[in-house]
């Protein structure tokens, strides 16, 4: 870590802006702006993360409840049965900053690999049908080994937005010929650390690697995928051929994660017609 990122993160932690703490994390602290809707100044708000491909990952926080159906842009990609981050119900006002902690782990509770990743806010004092209708507000940052910080940000009707990433650190055991308990692997130990992932075989379930070998924490983690993308080879759960076109006759893994859509091939037609022709033959002899 260079020194000028040491200083950042070390003054963020003294701020209180971060946790000290030897795991990943991310804390973004936000001021939320009035709108003109008729709810004003009572206002609902959601955080969420996102991949480079746009993909969600994640609510971070949400503080609405009986009317988060008007956080379109949010409902839009978390779906209805999202029910992560509840941090509270409905604000009040706008006076008190908001500050979200983010352990880097998605939905399914796996950390996530290094990469960009666009952190997203809505908030809205009105009953919304547009996602334009609302302040959105969007902001990246870098997961890798570098911790990071940024500062007096503004975008979309979020002012004084302030991110804080820490990387995973490195125990005191690290690299020193061993894989300790508290390790996931050594860099001096050939072959522990990982730099690359074999194909798992299910398009649905890849492996990717996750961690950093500087900080003994890199492994290769099963991700599954639970977005609807075109050509990633995998129909995941809940879509269908109008959001996936994977999900086309053949299309798909054939291990999708909980079924996902039907998609059918040759082999299972002629099952199915085999069937059909015992069971025609079986009515004939019977009569």
């Amino acid at each position: 870590m260079r020194g000028s990122q040491t200083f950042a993160l070390l003054t963020a932690v003294m701020l209180g802006m971060v946790a000290p703490a030897w795991g990943e994390s991310l804390q973004v602290t936000v001021t939320t702006t009035p709108g003109t809707g008729n709810y004003a100044p009572r206002n609902i708000v959601a955080v969420w993360v996102e991949d480079s491909s746009g993909a969600f990952v994640k609510t971070i926080s949400r503080w609405a409840n009986s009317r988060k159906q008007h956080l379109v842009a949010w409902q839009a990609k978390a779906g209805t049965a999202d029910a992560d981050a509840v941090s509270g119900a409905t604000r009040q006002n706008h006076t008190a900053p908001l500050t979200i902690t983010w352990d880097l782990k998605n939905k399914a509770n796996t950390i996530v690999p290094d990469g960009t990743y666009t952190i997203r806010m809505e908030s809205t004092d009105l009953n919304a049908n547009q996602a334009a209708q609302n302040h959105q507000g969007t902001f990246t940052f870098v997961k890798g080994p570098a911790a990071q910080m940024q500062s007096a940000l503004s975008n979309g009707g979020f002012t004084n937005v302030s991110i804080a990433y820490s990387p995973q650190a490195a125990s005191a055991s690290c690299n020193n010929g061993v894989v300790d308990a508290t390790e996931l692997c050594d860099p001096s130990v050939a072959g522990s650390c990982p730099s690359t992932c074999a194909d798992s075989g299910d398009a649905c379930r890849p492996s990717v690697l996750v961690g950093v070998a500087a900080s003994c924490t890199a492994e290769c983690a099963v991700q599954p995928i639970t977005t609807c993308i075109d050509g990633d080879g995998c129909c995941a759960d809940g879509c269908d051929v109008s959001t996936d076109e994977d999900c086309v006759d053949g299309g798909g893994s054939g291990t999708e994660i909980t079924g996902g859509c039907s998609t059918s091939s040759g082999a299972s037609l002629m099952f199915a017609l085999g069937l059909l022709a015992i069971a025609s033959g079986s009515r004939r002899r019977r009569r």
